[in-house]
């Protein structure tokens, strides 16, 4: 039961790594835009020379881009530690199965037969 429950959560990190990885490469190489969350109006600033305008298109593609890898980044970690879980449990229940397929459990083991654990 455990060995099917941690491969589906190594499945499962592995899909969420793969996307998260494919989602950054193509936002950050194929130049495809990212989720707008952040949008910030243009600032009108008083200044003694006069009202002065400042643009925030900028600003606006630089937060939605930081806002967007922490997403991921996020995303990518949560899928290693599910993969990382599955691992675990399948290395524990090989373990476990390895002890239990001992034949003499009175003798002393050999460094042979813990290698093949």
């Amino acid at each position: 039961m455990h060995k099917i429950l941690g491969y589906l959560l190594i499945c499962i990190g592995l899909l969420l790594v793969f996307f998260s990885l494919v989602s950054m490469y193509k936002v950050f190489v194929d130049r495809q835009p990212a989720a707008p969350v952040v949008q910030l109006t243009d600032i009108q600033l008083q200044t003694q020379y006069g009202p002065m305008n400042i643009p925030m298109k900028n600003t606006n593609t630089i937060a939605n881009l930081g806002l967007f890898a922490l997403f991921m980044l996020f995303i990518l970690s949560a899928g290693n530690k599910l993969a990382g879980l599955g691992i675990s449990m399948l290395k524990n229940e090989r373990i476990h199965d390895a002890l239990l397929s001992l034949n003499d459990k009175d003798s002393v083991s050999t460094e042979d037969s813990f290698k093949k654990l």
